[in-house]
């Protein structure tokens, strides 16, 4: 009798531990999204921002930035400081050209979009939509593997057997 009763409260241990990761895992999503609002954000693709403009490239390799009336601005290999012509013989630089360099990059803050910079090199960590995800597993995986280290930790300081 003794055998079933410590197996049912092993069980019992296990499904509420399993349903704990599963609250704290739902919770990690909502915190990743509220903490990544304010963190910087490399963007690949602009057209997806609305009034963020576009990234053109004229003949001799220059980039622009061109914004939302039309007015561009240089910003690789030199970045340019103000907005003053249209950029005639540009063509459009694609999401996908973009996301292939590192030398230069749009990266913006979500909650201050279309606002966006250009960093010369690129010096953000991850494209906007990964970020949250990043953030996300981040949070939810730390507190998870923690946690046993911890425990292996005083348990080897206390002499303490590992349970079985």
């Amino acid at each position: 009798m003794q055998v079933i009763v410590t197996s049912r409260k092993k069980l019992i241990a296990r499904r509420i531990y399993w349903g704990l990761v599963l609250v704290w895992g739902v919770l990690a999503l909502v915190l990743a999204d509220r903490l990544s609002d304010h963190m910087k954000f490399r963007i690949n693709d602009l057209s997806v921002i609305a009034g963020a403009g576009m990234v053109m490239r004229d003949t001799e390799g220059t980039f622009y930035h061109v914004n939302a009336t039309g007015k561009a601005r240089a910003i690789y290999p030199e970045l340019g400081s103000d907005y003053r012509e249209q950029c005639l013989d540009c063509v459009l630089v694609t999401g996908e050209q973009m996301s292939q360099t590192n030398d230069f990059c749009a990266a913006g803050v979500r909650t201050l979009l279309p606002k966006i910079t250009f960093e010369t090199p690129c010096q953000s960590w991850a494209v906007m939509g990964d970020g949250t995800k990043v953030v996300a597993v981040t949070l939810f995986l730390v507190p998870l593997l923690l946690w046993p280290m911890l425990r292996a930790i005083a348990r080897s300081i206390g002499g303490l057997k590992p349970m079985r």
